[in-house]
């Protein structure tokens, strides 16, 4: 069986030299999809070296999904933002009847809490225990 055309010979002490002709046949795809920890799958751009849009997969096919993804942008798709988040409407109150509700001297008992002052703390004096 002859030796492939392609065959590179080495002496021992020399460094590997790479074949180009095989190197330069795959270029590096411009969006991958990479893990980003935490399960979660995300969009990195090979051309700016970052992260690429808001698109992020988590769960089970989750790196599927996210390669899919990144082979619609390498065919041009445009890139997934998270729409911005909807402003919180504004709640009235014309229709709550606010009401003062005091607690009474057993709760206020309870809730005595120990307080830290510069002096040093400040402790309750708490009831004597019943027997």
């Amino acid at each position: 069986m002859p030796a492939p055309e392609t065959l590179q010979t080495q002496t021992p002490g020399e460094p590997i030299k790479p074949n180009t002709e095989q190197i330069n046949q795959q270029p590096e795809p411009e969006y991958t999809a990479k893990h980003n920890g935490g399960g979660r799958w995300r969009i990195w751009a090979a051309t700016t070296d970052d992260w690429f849009s808001d698109f992020v997969a988590a769960g089970e096919g989750a790196k599927e999904l996210a390669q899919v993804e990144a082979d619609r942008l390498i065919a041009g798709g445009e890139p997934y933002f998270k729409p911005a988040d909807p402003a919180p409407e504004a709640a009235t109150t014309t229709d709550v009847q606010a009401t003062t509700i005091k607690p009474n001297t057993e709760q206020i008992n309870r809730r005595a809490q120990a307080v830290l002052t510069d002096e040093g703390w400040l402790v309750p004096d708490l009831p004597a225990r019943k027997e």
